[in-house]
């Protein structure tokens, strides 16, 4: 068989996308093993068995995600090429624990998995991994993590015990008594987890690290359809909470954090209700033990015109600016006049996004950030992500009145800014900052532009925020 033309379209796509270079692909092409590959499901396979034949490593992947993402201009396949990099990624960590093709084969040529279980099993493994192949633990992840309904395998589990003695029944009954055990381990483990929620003491990190996935970091939103929007502590808000702490308590422990549990809500409490719009502030606290966090939510639409609500996750500095400053018609006091809520905005984006460009190693981490997201994302599915919420900059608010430059053109307004931190993020820390202080808007051939000090101003905002957020409180200002 031509080794060319064993699997073109996988192998092919990775030097389109930019992923392997020329050399690489012809490195895949001479191997020995490439003839004899079956029908390749995506690139992201094709790319993990590079990884575990060594024809490409893992630094050499980062790279290239890099540099795809660093063109100029611009990749139009590159978060194509990023998405297939991340996918890969996790590839070779199932084939580290022998969850591959061969083990999935194994497991249908035995009779354990039917043929459509099967083919879904392979859409989502590798085809081979840096350990032996171990259909114990391939049929377990089906169950936990993967295409396996746990009713079906253990029909699949009654059937094997009453089968009679014949060749395969040994080998058989071997694989479902180890995937069971690795099952109830990990049901064990769940229970234990849930069972240490209840008023155990933890260390306050754990509960900082559960409040960030939850809704400080605007993470976390949830959807209820009742008619009219609920108070926050509604019984509905209530129960709709809980189930939202539960949702994420599980998203924090596939990432990672065993020690984090399900925290209890106490406190709901409206801080305003934005008439027009119909949405409520609320404020509430949050605690695991002896430790506590307030915490931040809305209540409104899914949709402008749409009567079913939905509990989003927000800051907490933002809701008491944006909910603890409406007039008697529950409207703001403030909104950046003469610039405007939607000009101001643009405006400070658009110098953040100026500030950020100018720099390197801030562009650097916020690319680690999405693909910390982005890994995440591929392992979680429990809460749904806002997009709107990933935004480098989250969420703003006026909260006072603009008052005219020293100038006497320009404006000086105070402002609230939600800013998703990606130096805190990549160190494990809450990535949500809320950045507050006075910046300066200059109008410019009739629009509206941040002044030329922005850099130095929005720097040393973010400095000091971190700098509280990581407990020094008595941070000082750098000079002017």
């Amino acid at each position: 068989m031509n080794p060319a033309a064993a699997n073109p379209d996988a192998f092919l796509a990775l030097l389109s996308y930019g992923l392997i270079t020329d050399a690489q692909h012809d490195a895949v092409l001479a191997h020995p093993e490439t003839a004899t590959l079956p029908p390749i499901p995506g690139p992201a396979h094709a790319l993990a068995w590079m990884c575990a034949k060594g024809l490409i490593t893992q630094e050499e992947i980062d790279a290239a995600v890099e540099r795809l993402e660093e063109a100029s201009p611009p990749v139009a396949t590159a978060d194509d090429a990023a998405e297939v990099a991340y996918d890969a990624e996790e590839f070779v960590e199932l084939g580290d624990r022998g969850i591959t093709h061969e083990a999935v084969n194994a497991l249908f040529n035995d009779g354990l998995v039917d043929a459509e279980t099967r083919d879904m099993a392979l859409e989502e493994t590798p085809l081979v991994g840096s350990a032996p192949a171990a259909p114990a633990a391939t049929l377990a992840w089906m169950v936990i993590d993967g295409p396996l309904e746990k009713e079906l395998f253990e029909a699949t589990c009654a059937e094997v015990a009453a089968e009679p003695a014949f060749a395969m029944a040994a080998d058989r009954a071997r694989i479902v008594a180890e995937a069971q055990e690795e099952i109830a381990a990990d049901e064990k483990a769940v229970g234990a987890w849930r069972a240490a929620a209840q008023g155990k003491r933890r260390r306050g990190a754990w509960l900082s690290r559960l409040v960030t996935l939850a809704v400080v970091g605007g993470l976390g939103w949830y959807f209820f359809a009742p008619q009219g929007v609920p108070a926050c502590n509604a019984d509905t808000t209530h129960k709709t909470l809980e189930s939202l702490m539960l949702r994420v308590s599980i998203d924090a422990r596939t990432q990672g954090l065993r020690e984090v549990g399900i925290p209890t809500l106490s406190g709901l409490r409206e801080i305003g209700y934005r008439k027009d719009d119909r949405i409520r502030g609320c404020m509430a606290t949050m605690a695991r033990g002896d430790e506590t966090k307030s915490i931040a939510y809305t209540i409104g639409p899914t949709s402008a015109d749409d009567d079913k609500m939905m509990v989003r996750g927000a800051d907490p500095v933002i809701v008491e600016a944006r909910f603890g400053n409406l007039d008697a018609k529950g409207k703001p006091l403030y909104n950046a006049e003469p610039i405007g809520r939607v000009a101001a905005e643009k405006a400070f984006r658009d110098g953040v996004t100026a500030v950020q460009s100018s720099s390197p190693a801030a562009a650097m981490l916020q690319r680690q950030l999405e693909r910390q997201r982005a890994r995440q994302r591929s392992t979680t599915g429990l809460v749904v992500t806002d997009a709107d919420r990933e935004r480098e900059i989250a969420d703003f608010e006026p909260t006072g009145p603009c008052r005219v430059h020293e100038d006497g053109v320009s404006r000086v307004c105070p402002l609230v800014v939600e800013y998703n931190d990606s130096l805190l993020a990549t160190i494990g820390r809450s990535q949500s900052l809320p950045l507050t202080g006075e910046f300066t808007f200059v109008q410019d051939n009739g629009n509206w532009r941040m002044s030329d000090d922005f850099a130095k101003r929005f720097t040393r905002a973010v400095t000091e925020a971190r700098l509280i957020g990581l407990g020094v409180t008595d941070a000082v200002a750098a000079p002017e």
